[in-house]
């Protein structure tokens, strides 16, 4: 069993499915597999995390989180393409998991990490409806970004969404 406070346990648990990730399917890893990788109990798995779903869950969060507090990036402050460039730059660092949880069906966690972060942060600045419609389009840019392979640059990409929206 590996050695360390819960969030050591947690990390062991994360780094190893990114790992198994990178060898095959999500819906070919199971709770034990992971486990047996990450050195830990499967009672040490249940006690930070209810699913698999949920260890990349805390993963992307952990990322956006610190990404956030980073950069400083802010829909309101920034003009719309340094907000997209500095958002999709940042993005483009994880663009071969990006892939990988595009192929596994689970980019859904990337856009509920997006709305998490968006309504938890204009809450009260923004109705609901263009918070909606913000988070939403910039997911789907993203989803078709991650589609097309990536053929705009981040600023290309910026160009573009920040022509439509001021437009």
């Amino acid at each position: 069993m590996a050695v360390g406070g819960a969030g050591a346990t947690q990390e062991y648990i994360i780094t190893a499915l990114l790992q198994l990730l990178h060898k095959k399917a999500f819906s070919q890893i199971s709770v034990t597999e992971l486990c047996r990788k990450a050195g830990v109990s499967r009672m040490s798995f249940y006690r930070y995390f209810e699913s698999r779903e949920d260890v990349l869950k805390k993963w992307c969060a952990q990322i956006t989180d610190k990404f956030v507090a980073e950069s400083g990036i802010h829909y309101r402050t920034d003009t719309l393409k340094q907000y997209f460039t500095t958002l999709f730059t940042h993005v483009l660092q994880y663009r071969e998991m990006s892939f990988i949880l595009r192929k596994n069906g689970l980019l859904w966690i990337v856009k509920d990490d997006i709305d998490r972060v968006f309504f938890e942060t204009y809450r009260g600045v923004y109705d609901e409806y263009k918070m909606s419609f913000i988070t939403g389009g910039i997911f789907n840019a993203y989803t078709l970004w991650i589609e097309n392979g990536l053929r705009e640059t981040p600023e290309e990409l910026a160009f573009q969404l920040s022509e439509i929206l001021e437009k």
